[in-house]
């Protein structure tokens, strides 16, 4: 008789408590909150700034710094995170601009604990301004961090979306990273194979290994990179039968768009919308949906102990949070 695996491939997922998610979600506003700072100031040199901008702007700077350690977010905030708000006004370089890209991690934390009640598509992004009113808090005022955190620390707590929700949203996260990840390594071949085509076939798979760690994919994913343009159609198949994607496009990821605006359509506010495949998008666009899928990605496998540590490195060496990414498991799973 042939052996026939009974496990499951799917895990039960356990969320971190709720107090836990709290304290990361504000620890990602405060520095939101600091790169706010520095993202006007920077575009500031190049237009009108006063000095009392610029006073204001500092003193707020320093009160977000305050903040964390009077309210005791120094204690959970990373290493990296706590330089950088120890930095002083103006003197950010672009690693730390980058953070910028975690506004879309906030929102699925804040999803997870209730005080977002929607995750847009996977095509669009949260309103910022939202997230930060959902908690209530004032970067430069520690009492309010407080009272944020205090709501999630009773062990009575419940978690605010259940079961089936938590494995739907894990899911189409799984999908959109797997879709975002194909499409790099799209790139990556054509740009290597230019880029060393007289050089030896190791050196080749040496530079296209360091092209993707800085984009962080996993290593193992460039076995599928040859046979992409085959998978990716049964890919966007399986994801619209399982309701991970709205629509499929010329046999790819729809990604509906914005059309040009008439100006009877803006006074009526009536935008045009159009869907069109994920690979036609420019190199602008794929970025943005390649960091939205990379954040929303980390904070659920953070927030479900797959990665321990707060860091967009590691999720270049997760696979998935499933045991098998969703798009691939069978449909009785």
């Amino acid at each position: 008789m042939a052996f026939r695996a009974t496990a499951s491939l799917r895990q039960s997922l356990k969320l971190r408590p709720a107090f836990e998610l709290a304290l990361r979600s504000s620890c990602l506003q405060l520095v939101l909150a600091r790169w706010g700072l520095e993202t006007a100031a920077l575009m500031g040199l190049q237009g009108n700034q006063t000095a009392n901008d610029d006073d204001r702007k500092l003193r707020a700077v320093e009160a977000i710094t305050d903040a964390m350690y009077k309210s005791g977010l120094d204690d959970h905030a990373t290493s990296a995170e706590k330089e950088m708000l120890e930095k002083p006004y103006r003197s950010w370089e672009y690693s730390d601009y980058v953070y910028g890209d975690n506004w879309e991690a906030l929102g699925a934390l804040q999803w997870l604990l209730g005080r977002q009640h929607v995750i847009p598509p996977y095509y669009s992004s949260f309103d910022r301004a939202r997230l930060f009113r959902n908690t209530a808090i004032m970067p430069a005022d520690p009492s309010t961090i407080e009272n944020f955190v205090d709501t999630f620390m009773s062990s009575q707590i419940r978690q605010h979306v259940d079961a089936q929700q938590l494995q739907h949203a894990v899911n189409t996260s799984e999908a959109w990273i797997w879709r975002a990840r194909a499409q790099v390594l799209l790139g990556l071949r054509e740009e290597i194979s230019n880029d060393t085509a007289d050089r030896p076939g190791s050196q080749q798979e040496t530079a296209l290994e360091a092209a993707l760690r800085t984009r962080h994919i996993p290593s193992s994913l460039r076995k599928i990179a040859a046979d992409l343009p085959n998978t990716i159609p049964l890919a966007a198949k399986h994801s619209l039968d399982k309701g991970l994607i709205g629509s499929v496009e010329s046999d790819d990821f729809g990604i509906v768009v914005e059309m040009k605006e008439t100006p009877e359509e803006v006074s009526a506010n009536q935008p045009r919308t159009t869907t069109v495949p994920y690979r036609n998008l420019d190199s602008d666009h794929l970025d943005a949906l390649r960091k939205i899928a990379e954040s929303r990605f980390m904070a659920f496998a953070w927030a479900l102990g797959k990665i321990d540590t707060w860091d967009i490195e590691k999720t270049g060496e997760l696979l998935s949070i499933n045991p098998i990414n969703a798009i691939w498991t069978p449909e009785n799973e």
